[in-house]
């Protein structure tokens, strides 16, 4: 089992890096993110072959990665460190969670507990929104 730090999230765990963090922390009471999903999937381009993760907000308690999938492409089995959402923008999914697979088809939300073993695979090419949690005191 890979965690998601490893090479096959390395993308997505560059989005996490503290001072990123900190700089993208908002000082009001709410923060417009996007006015409609077509400004979410265009925030990412989807590349041949591969995926590729951008972090679009990071404020009190939430961080939001747009995640874009090739057709085939698969993020290998990994964990997150809080719970998750995953929300299917445009195109066609599916998650493994142990030996369930989840049929995720555009409009699709699912929630992923913390620490809990899953990979996902475009089934056709796919825009992704990850919402994640902010990570438990410890």
């Amino acid at each position: 089992m890979l965690r998601w730090t490893d090479q096959c999230c390395a993308e997505l765990a560059a989005a996490f890096s503290a001072e990123q963090m900190e700089n993208d922390m908002t000082d009001g009471t709410f923060t417009l993110v996007a006015t409609d999903s077509d400004s979410l999937v265009g925030e990412l381009e989807i590349e041949p072959g591969t995926f590729r993760t951008r972090r679009v907000f990071k404020g009190a308690g939430v961080t939001l990665i747009r995640l874009a999938f090739d057709a085939g492409t698969v993020m290998k089995e990994h964990t997150a460190v809080a719970p998750i959402i995953v929300q299917v923008l445009s195109g066609h999914a599916a998650i493994q969670i142990g030996d369930e697979r989840v049929d995720m088809p555009e409009g699709a939300v699912i929630h992923i507990d913390a620490k809990v073993p899953h990979s996902v695979e475009a089934i056709t090419s796919a825009h992704l929104l990850l919402t994640l949690a902010e990570r438990p005191a410890r």
